[in-house]
């Protein structure tokens, strides 16, 4: 089976780790501060606080965005519900946006909710929520204007989407225009620490963050600081470790090597299925968004019908995550979503990755273009059976 999903570790990671885990000292220290400093110089944003997890990057943002209770964020179900129940975690209310035919969140519907709970309601919105689907870029700067002058922060969750470009600079710059951007470095992601993420946020809020990692105290104080300190706040236990950080570093080297692989296979995917009867792609390359194609999706008219198809010629396909809005915990916030609808009934992710080979290539660009031709022939058939038949 081509693998949808494969994990990237370095050939030399054991040259990182070996030196940490027999140092003394495998927790929170100058790897991660050295992994943070990369990081941040390599989407040209220094503000970066890492930590154990996308998720816990994505809880960050929200604290240090000032969400509480009863507050109003606007989010899109088409995610990881890592993304949503994070806000859950506060007590805060979702208000759902549409999202585009590429999976990202559309900036017309932001709007339209922002009009909405403008005047009128006890409530207000605290945050817009917007998730770059399959490491494709959301059009922020068109989300920052549907915002205009309210102070409303956006929050990108950007766990999918390291190494992807926004107007020629990286996700997570400090120019793009998101105000909290949180990264995933889970096992399966292209730059993985075995586990962890990061969250980037203003410079005003770094200090903080800093804080709240570690249930708000300093861990460059004192090694009595558990004692002596008097935190200004609660916080969490979400602080990364030198281990971690060490498998980071060693991956950090291979990453545009491997963005650079999996850009030339989505490439020949966007011209091979351009014309394929049934299917569609959800979005070719465009000059201002560059994805990084963690995921390569496609929009078919039967799910199902592919998923045997694919499977049946030894190639995996999933469609990675499905609308939130469905499931019981977010039952009290289900709206209508035209296009939220048209998506997630159609959308499928195929192997894209740096680890496919070209004749793996080939074997998948084949069996996508047969399935559309199958589905013709399959299409012609049944038009030509007598009425009788086909009743």
């Amino acid at each position: 089976m081509i693998p949808l999903f494969k994990v990237h570790m370095a050939r030399d990671v054991v040259d990182f780790v070996k030196p940490v885990l027999h140092s003394g000292y495998v927790g929170e220290g100058e790897k991660v501060k050295q992994f943070e400093h990369e990081i941040g110089r390599l989407i040209g944003n220094p503000n970066v606080a890492m930590v154990n997890s996308g998720t816990s990057a994505i809880v960050m943002a929200l604290r240090l965005a000032g969400v509480g209770r009863d507050d109003l964020v606007i989010s899109t179900p088409m995610t990881c519900m890592a993304t949503n129940e994070a806000i859950l975690q506060f007590g805060a209310h979702i208000v759902w946006a549409d999202i585009l035919q590429d999976g990202t969140v559309n900036p017309f519907s932001v709007e339209e909710k922002l009009h909405q709970f403008d005047t009128g309601f006890k409530h207000h919105v605290k945050a817009v929520m917007v998730v770059d689907w399959g490491g494709t870029p959301c059009m922020l700067k068109e989300i920052k204007t549907a915002i205009g002058d309210r102070n409303i922060p956006i929050i990108e969750d950007a766990c999918q989407s390291i190494g992807s470009v926004y107007h020629n600079r990286l996700i997570g710059h400090a120019e793009n225009g998101a105000d909290y951007v949180c990264l995933s470095f889970q096992a399966i992601k292209y730059l993985t620490t075995a586990d962890g993420g990061a969250v980037i946020v203003p410079p005003e809020k770094l200090k903080e963050a800093q804080l709240l990692r570690w249930f708000g105290m300093d861990r460059t104080k004192s090694i009595a600081m558990r004692c002596e300190q008097d935190p200004p706040d609660w916080g969490y236990k979400f602080q990364s470790n030198d281990v971690a950080a060490a498998i980071g570093l060693a991956n950090l080297q291979y990453l545009p090597g491997l963005l650079r692989a999996v850009r030339r296979n989505a490439r020949r995917y966007d011209h091979e299925f351009a014309d394929i009867d049934g299917v569609a792609i959800t979005g070719p390359f465009k000059t201002d968004r560059q994805s990084n194609y963690w995921l390569y999706t496609l929009l078919v008219d039967d799910v199902s019908d592919f998923t045997r198809y694919m499977t049946g010629r030894g190639i995996e396909v999933s469609k990675a995550h499905v609308r939130n809005d469905t499931k019981t915990i977010f039952a009290d916030y289900q709206t209508e979503l035209p296009g939220v609808t048209f998506f997630d009934d159609r959308h499928i992710c195929i192997p894209v990755g740096w680890w496919l080979s070209d004749s793996d290539v080939e074997e998948i660009v084949q069996a996508v273009r047969e399935y559309g031709h199958t589905r013709i022939h399959s299409e012609e058939v049944r038009d030509t059976r007598p009425a009788a038949v086909a009743h």
